[in-house]
């Protein structure tokens, strides 16, 4: 905590610590991702932008995605718009808030006990995610970010809670002490409380809503929830080979149909699971808090993340070549989906050339205006706000002589001031006197759109490299789209 900060006195200001002063990135974060669980027309661009503009998360997202837990098939997935088409849009956006959560968590002081919470939740989210799979497979990652989730205050006080956290503690270690009765003694009110009003206040998923307030018992979701809640707990506070255990399994056995032993092998491998998991979302310390189903461990932490890799972004010219053959595949696949190939397209130019800021933008039928459609840059939203731009007659530009000539062009520093006249005001007022690029989208001998790159922010240079690579890409942009006109007209 903050040593600045004074001690919440009651639940309220503990809820306004947590939102306003300690976990306002995650906060912002889950408002975004889980804005796109009610919205099922939500483009794959809205999601894919949110992860891109983050470079770390871009990274985790990456390799989480190629781990075994979410790719048994070990389909090589080197773009976040390419994770999304293969492993679906909801998939993705859980393995965002999940790992931002985590993000947020360790920045906080990550003492035994939150390892201990985190390790709780991990569990018994991958222990609800295959029960519900076995009903529908299709709420299986709700129904994971929903257990995850379903103890935030408890994980969140114990990452901020400071000298208050440690008097809880001592607390809790005083014999026929509970848990609730240790926090009401220190706290006033019970840490299953801050949970609800910080899932209120972040406006989390109707599912997690229901299952933090226990309502709506009789559905599967619910009551896959519910049982992976107590497997993690009865597992670390009874062990795998105590009675309670083998009672609960054997009532999963009847629930599921499945027998006993299929039973006992399906939560032993999440066990398991659990622990991988751990150390791809970068959760070291909590992993060594799920309990192992025997005495021979599943594998160390330490074996684990350095199995799966540190976090590391790959060259551009490696990238570009599996961005690349992505794209190849989907166009192969007979996908000729224009907004799946314009963001793969778009997130080459960005991440494996490295540029600053894309825009895709489209020109109207009528060849007068030119409006941006996608962008990837830091700030994206104004750039698709302010990127557009009317043809005047009388004053030649050089976007619209870009799609006129139907060639690419690249103002250096020497051709920028040497063709100022060209440039307009209004783009100089948005993008900043800084070198940039341009290349048509032409289909049918007709100029669609275009795309624009530069390296302002970081101030890099654009070289024959990075001008050669762009025409690649938007190369590769015309081929598929060409080809999904083709097919329409068939």
């Amino acid at each position: 905590m903050n040593p600045e900060i004074t001690t919440p006195n009651n639940i309220e200001e503990w809820v306004a610590l947590l939102c306003e002063q300690e976990m306002p990135v995650f906060d912002m974060t889950a408002r975004k991702v889980i804005a796109f669980t009610s919205d099922e027309l939500a483009p794959i661009s809205a999601l894919a932008n949110v992860i891109l503009c983050d470079a770390s998360l871009t990274a985790r997202v990456l390799k989480l995605a190629n781990s075994i837990f979410y790719n048994p098939n070990g389909v090589v997935i080197s773009t976040v718009t390419r994770a999304i088409v293969v492993l679906g849009f909801n998939v993705v956006r859980d393995i965002c808030l999940a790992v931002r959560l985590i993000e947020e968590l360790v920045k906080g002081a990550a003492k035994d006990r939150l390892g201990r919470e985190l390790a709780l939740a991990l569990h018994a989210a991958i222990q609800a995610r295959a029960l519900a799979e076995i009903h529908n497979e299709k709420t299986a990652e709700e129904v994971f970010i929903a257990t995850l989730l379903s103890r935030i205050g408890e994980m969140a006080f114990w990452c901020y809670s400071g000298e208050v956290g440690n008097r809880l503690e001592q607390r809790l270690n005083q014999p026929n002490m509970s848990p609730e009765r240790a926090q009401e003694q220190v706290l006033g009110f019970h840490l299953s409380q801050l949970s609800r009003q910080l899932i209120k206040e972040w406006r989390l998923s109707d599912l997690l809503q229901r299952a933090i307030h226990q309502s709506g018992q009789g559905g599967e979701q619910m009551q896959a929830i519910k049982l992976g809640q107590q497997l993690a707990q009865c597992a670390k506070d009874q062990g795998w080979h105590s009675q309670e255990m083998t009672q609960l399994i054997q009532k999963i056995a009847q629930l599921t149909e499945l027998s006993v032993i299929e039973t006992q092998t399906l939560v032993h491998q999440n066990a398991q699971t659990a622990i991988q998991l751990a150390a791809d979302l970068g959760a070291n310390f909590a992993a060594t808090y799920i309990p192992l189903p025997s005495a021979e461990p599943f594998k160390s932490v330490a074996t684990a993340a350095t199995k799966t890799g540190a976090t590391k972004l790959l060259s551009d010219g490696a990238l570009q070549i599996k961005i690349l053959r992505e794209l190849d595949a989907v166009l192969e696949a007979g996908q000729f989906d224009f907004n799946v190939i314009m963001e793969l397209v778009l997130e080459g130019i960005y991440r494996g050339i490295g540029m600053d800021r894309v825009i895709f933008a489209l020109v109207s039928p009528d060849k007068k205006v030119i409006k941006a459609k996608y962008a990837l840059s830091q700030i994206q939203e104004e750039l698709v706000a302010g990127f557009q731009f009317s043809r005047d007659v009388n004053t030649p530009d050089v976007l619209f002589q870009t799609l006129d000539r139907k060639l690419p062009r690249w103002f250096n520093a020497q051709e920028y001031n040497a063709h100022l006249r060209l440039i307009p005001t209004q783009l100089i007022q948005l993008m900043g006197r800084t070198p940039f690029m341009l290349a048509p989208i032409v289909v049918n001998q007709h100029s669609i759109g275009l795309f624009y790159a530069d390296r302002s922010c970081s101030q890099r240079t654009l070289d024959n490299v990075s001008f050669t690579d762009f025409k690649h890409f938007v190369a590769q942009a015309n081929v598929g789209i060409s080809l999904a006109a083709a097919r329409r007209k068939r």
